[in-house]
This record gives structure tokens, C-alpha cells and sequence, in this order.
């Protein structure tokens, strides 16, 4: 019988142990490789919006390159209603696996589809990859309308029913409205407001003269600007030199008191927030493809060309934006009756 020498028998055993500790890891390792194949199925952009708006361009901008990046189809589907709610109530209902992701205004459509709209959502059942966009706000009347100055419009305003403004219900072009009228006094039943379902029907409503003034996102309303005509810049600056004063410099010239600035946009892809807890490789891989699509000087081109932002702010600074922003709105929904 052959018998092995003790070197050899030593030598032996070392492999055996060495081949069966590799079988353990590899078993061991079988989750997480599969987590790091991913993806394999179609991701789906949800925008709980109409086609047109800048969270629709914005969506449709990185489709394509995301999808290069990752390998796999991305497509868009718009799912309106709700002023967003509906859309991101979808979303919060499929499987936090990265493969059905949100695209909206975190601030304000979100925030107030949850406080103001009774969305059967949690602001801690998202979470925010990218403040991509932060679009400060305008208060805007069509070029041909007879009022010239943010002081005559708020003269009109005393009046009943005199004068309409477009609104996407309990955004934050809405709350501006009723904290500055508020602030000047004036009922909220003066005005006549017209609710739109996103943004690009609200822009078409002012450009075509259909209704007497918005409070919308000044650099979403680029398309149209050659119709309007800016009477107050709802911001602490005046970044694009715009010829209107500062809304809380318009409201002190009238004898009332700075309000809170809200009427901007905070515009980005969002993810179930359980998908970084349950997936966190997936969600790594995810965030990665995306600040390589934005910070691209190809994807920088397209999205000046649809005229919506290209920023990389990066997940946990765009959280705590977000976050602070929800905060304040949270104290100021009451205003909506």
C-alpha cells in the first residue's frame, strides 16, 4: 500500500483545507457578487408629472447616458397627479431594489404632495442622490398685462376675484403666494387660483395670457421668457441680473414684513431610502453612474441645451438641503386652506 510521507500528508492536508476554505468563501461570496452584478433588468425613471415639464427634459436627458453607463435600458414613465404625489406614492410601493427610481423636485413638490397633498408617503421614505438643479423663483406676468410693477398687481389683488394665478396645488409657487398675500393682508379667496398638473402646462397657461400672474422657477421658464414680463425675484439674490426687485424688498416697500424664501426648486433623482440600507452595493454603483453622467462636459451640453441644471452636489450634501427646506415648509403648510 502506498503511503504518504509526513511532509506529504502535511502537504496534502494544507490543500484540502486551502481548496475548502476557497468552496467556503465562494459560497459565502455568492450574495454580494450577485448584489455587484447588478443591474440586469430594465430601471425605470418614474416622473409624477406630465411630459414637458423640467423634471420630464431632466429625466429624458439622462436616460440615454445612465443607461450607457450601467449597461441596461432606462426608460421614463410619467405618472401625473397628485401634484407629484401620485407618482411618488407608485414608487414607495415597488421593491426597493434600484430598478424604479424618482425624479421630481424634492423641494417644494414632494415636501408638499406629503404635508400639504395627504400623499400616503413619509419624507423618510426617500432619499435624495443629487440636488442636480436649484431653480430660484419669479413672480411673472405675461408681457401684454397691465400690470407693470409688483405694487400694481398687488393693488388688483385687494380686489375680489379680479385677478387668477396658475398654480400646481400646495407647491411652493403656491405657498409663496399665499404667505406674501398674507403678509400684505390680503384673503386668499381674493385671488383665483387655476390648478395645473405640472410644470409645462403651468408655463403654457402664463405664456399664452391665460392667467393674470405665477410664482414659477425662473430658469424652468427660460422656453417662455421672451412672454413674460418679471415683476419680483423670490430669492436673497439677484443671480441672473434679472430687472425686478427682490421679492422681500418689494414686500418692505409696501409696508410689510421679509417673508421666508420658498418658491424655488430642488430638482435631482430619488431612491426608496431603503435601497442604500438593503442594496448598498447597488446603490453605490448607482450614484457613481450618475455624477459620471452629470459631470460630463457631453451631458453639461444637453442639459443646456433643455435648459434644466447640471449640478454634483452629491447624496448626503442634497439630503441635508433637502431636509432643511422640508423643515421650513413644514411650518408654513398651514397656509393652505
Amino acid at each position: 500500500m502506498f503511503r504518504y510521507s509526513g511532509t506529504q500528508r502535511r502537504s496534502f492536508l494544507a490543500l484540502a483545507a486551502a481548496t475548502l476554505g476557497f468552496a467556503s468563501l465562494s459560497i459565502a461570496a455568492g450574495p454580494a457578487a450577485a448584489q455587484t452584478a447588478w443591474p440586469e433588468d430594465p430601471i425605470t425613471i418614474v416622473v409624477p408629472f406630465n411630459a414637458g415639464g423640467s423634471a420630464d427634459r431632466m429625466a429624458r436627458t439622462l436616460a440615454e447616458p445612465l443607461s450607457e453607463e450601467l449597461g441596461v435600458p432606462v426608460t421614463v414613465a410619467n405618472r401625473p397627479g397628485g401634484a407629484g404625489g401620485l407618482g411618488a406614492t407608485y414608487v414607495s410601493r415597488q421593491k426597493p431594489d434600484g430598478n424604479t427610481l424618482l425624479l421630481m423636485q424634492a423641494t417644494p413638490y414632494l415636501a408638499n404632495a406629503i404635508l400639504v397633498g395627504g400623499a400616503p408617503v413619509k419624507w423618510e421614505d426617500f432619499s435624495f442622490l443629487n440636488a442636480q438643479w436649484n431653480d430660484y423663483a419669479i413672480v411673472a406676468v405675461h408681457q401684454d398685462s397691465p400690470y407693470q410693477s409688483f405694487e400694481q398687481l398687488v393693488e388688483a389683488m385687494k380686489e375680489p376675484g379680479k385677478v387668477s394665478s396658475g398654480i400646481i396645488y400646495g407647491n411652493g409657487g403656491h405657498l409663496q403666494t399665499l404667505v406674501f398675500m398674507d403678509a400684505l393682508g390680503i384673503a386668499q379667496d381674493n385671488v383665483r387660483f387655476v390648478t395645473y398638473d405640472g410644470g409645462a402646462p403651468l408655463r403654457t397657461a402664463l405664456a399664452g395670457n391665460q392667467v393674470d400672474f405665477e410664482v414659477l422657477a425662473a430658469r424652468g421658464a427660460a422656453a417662455i421668457q421672451d412672454s413674460l414680463r418679471v415683476l419680483a425675484v423670490v430669492n436673497d439674490s439677484n443671480p441672473d441680473g434679472m430687472d425686478a426687485p427682490l421679492l422681500n424688498e418689494a414686500l418692505e416697500s409696501l409696508g410689510a414684513e421679509r417673508q421666508p424664501i420658498i418658491g424655488g426648486n430642488v430638482t435631482g433623482l430619488l431612491a426608496p431610502a431603503a435601497f442604500e440600507t438593503e442594496y448598498p452595493d447597488r446603490h453605490a454603483k448607482l450614484v457613481a453612474a450618475y455624477e459620471a453622467v452629470v459631470t460630463s462636459a457631453s451631458y453639461k451640453e444637453a442639459a443646456a441645451e433643455a435648459g434644466i441644471g447640471a449640478d454634483w452636489v452629491g447624496p448626503e450634501a442634497s439630503q441635508k438641503m433637502v431636509d432643511d427646506a422640508f423643515e421650513a415648509l413644514s411650518g408654513l403648510s398651514d397656509v393652505v386652506n
